[in-house]
């Protein structure tokens, strides 16, 4: 399908079809979706009625209807090549004509030869106008069809080939719009993995994702992509999900946590249990959303479907008139030739769709065109801290040595036991000790302390490394920690052998363009922003 009037077509022919209450036909997604009552649906007839009116439907996994779909696709873009080539070789002729600058070079050229030339340029056209005129639905083509058949009928081949023309450069222009939107979706879908590795008969294989089935055991070595909806069977890691959950910051999972297709898992091997794949996923779905989001149609586009169907009839309408009055029928082609009304048709849609795609690549995920028209009314935001108005990567802001220890001695002590830690505030403390060129130590008995912190053995002497929980504070250093919690920072306490080497406080760095972007945003008229986080008030503030 190349236009939307094409989708109207294929609407039409399948609600003609007993027993079909409705049918969406969506054009960018280039699919139906049917709703039959009181009987089983038969795709047969969806297909007959598909093909009837000019289109047909591909066989899924058949490497040959591929092909034929290919072969047909480059010989509809040579045919289209051709004309416009052709066309423009013309346009140019007749204006040297008009302009004086040639001789009457079209007169060279025999009547049979133009109305050949016409005829085979414009045969892909003509054929869909007759299929679908027999079926009793009038293409949006059709007028301009008619017009060229006129002109020809008047003996005028060279109009005639200038109206295919124009009609040629429209369908092409349609076509490469139409497939600008469609590869947003397309480039979603590829986000996808598109393998995964699987224990089959007690062997690790690697096969393709459609292969998977619910159930199978998978398995995702560091680094690697998630291929399907499930839950961890064995491993630990720490997954950044930003793609599915919005959340920038990674989550550690482990034994019996849900994990999601097409977020990365670091830091460690992974066991997981299928439980969605492919379209069942909850990657899937957004790409079925994304794709369907034509569907939920907004107020602008309904107006333009509803213009299109009336469109067509008032133009025949007017060219019937202009005849009757004038009595000129290449009066008649020009009312006819202007007639296309698959553009008021295709605008929107498509405007609607590559929005909806282009924004679900960034992981802004939109259900359709009523709610982008619903967004424009919007005069409220509530926005996100964590990867919106900060980076989501934590980074040591303060050192606070306790107890005779220097600031070398406290990062080195901490570091030496993060060295191995996938946690965001770990991954800052090594950081913080790579850039003052530290030498770590080699940790031993390393032993993760669920949700308060780590510990390992450096040098012999047991080095604990967490939140303030872990320790015995006096009241000196508890005012340490309220004052850097009340500057919106995260506190790591550091321990070694049971005393208190010292604290750490790391924040999350703000956006740099977060000025700039709440003014653009406040210059929309969306004055009220509210702040949503999960921190402390402190850090919200």
């Amino acid at each position: 399908m190349d236009c939307a009037g094409c989708a109207r077509n294929v609407k039409q022919a399948l609600e003609k079809i007993e027993g079909v209450e409705s049918a969406d036909v969506l054009l960018s997604a280039e699919k139906a979706r049917i709703t039959v009552r009181d009987r089983q649906p038969d795709p047969t007839e969806f297909k007959k009625a598909v093909e009837q009116v000019g289109y047909w439907i591909p066989e899924e996994d058949q490497t040959s209807n591929a092909n034929e779909r290919m072969t047909e696709d480059l010989a509809q873009k040579s045919f289209r090549l051709f004309g416009l080539v052709f066309g423009g070789i013309l346009l140019i002729v007749v204006a040297g004509e008009w302009l004086g600058l040639f001789q009457t070079l079209t007169d060279w050229i025999p009547f049979w030869v133009g109305a050949l030339f016409v005829g085979a340029i414009s045969y892909p056209v003509f054929k869909q106008v007759v299929v679908a005129a027999g079926k009793g639905i009038v293409t949006p083509h059709a007028l301009m069809a008619l017009g060229a058949l006129t002109a020809l009928v008047a003996g005028e081949w060279v109009t005639a080939a200038i109206v295919v023309f124009f009609m040629r450069t429209g369908d092409y222009i349609e076509s490469y719009t139409t497939d600008k939107a469609r590869d947003s979706v397309r480039e979603l879908s590829e986000l996808a993995p598109q393998t995964a590795t699987v224990i089959r008969d007690g062997e690790e294989q690697e096969v393709s994702i459609d292969q998977v089935k619910e159930g199978d055991h998978v398995i995702v070595r560091p680094g690697g992509k998630i291929p399907v909806d499930g839950t961890v069977l064995e491993g630990r890691a720490t997954v950044d999900q930003s793609s599915i959950t919005g959340e920038s910051m990674p989550v550690e999972v482990s034994e019996d946590s849900s994990v999601y297709a097409s977020t990365i898992a670091g830091g460690g091997r992974l066991l997981i249990r299928a439980d969605a794949v492919g379209r069942d996923s909850t990657f899937g779905k957004i790409i079925s959303m994304v794709e369907e989001a034509e569907a939920h149609k907004g107020d602008v586009q309904r107006f333009a479907d509803r213009f299109s169907g009336y469109y067509l009839p008032v133009v025949a309408g007017i060219a019937l008139l202009t005849y009757l009055v004038s009595g000129n029928i290449m009066s008649t082609v020009a009312v006819m030739v202007v007639a296309c009304a698959c553009a008021f048709a295709l605008a929107t849609p498509v405007a609607l769709l590559a929005t909806v795609g282009s924004n679900a690549k960034r992981g802004i995920l939109i259900k359709g065109g009523k709610y982008i028209e619903t967004l424009a009314k919007a005069d409220v935001l509530l926005i996100d801290k964590t990867g919106t108005l900060t980076f989501g990567q934590p980074e040591i802001s303060d050192i606070i040595p306790l107890n005779g220890c220097s600031k070398e001695e406290l990062i080195t002590a901490a570091a030496s036991v993060e060295q191995y830690s996938e946690h965001p505030l770990g991954k800052a403390v090594t950081e913080a000790a790579r850039q003052r060129s530290l030498s770590l130590h080699k940790p031993e008995h390393f032993e993760e302390l669920t949700g308060n912190g780590v510990q390992a053995e450096v040098d012999g002497k047991t080095v604990i490394v967490g939140n303030e929980r872990l320790i015995s504070a006096d009241d000196s250093t508890k005012q340490r920690i309220a004052a850097i919690k009340e500057e919106g920072q995260t506190v790591i306490t550091v321990q070694r052998s049971g005393t208190l080497l010292g604290l750490l406080a790391a924040k999350d760095r703000e956006r740099g363009e977060v000025g700039e972007a709440l003014h653009k945003i406040r210059s929309l008229g969306i004055n009220h922003i509210e702040l949503l986080t999960g921190d402390n008030k402190e850090t919200a503030h």
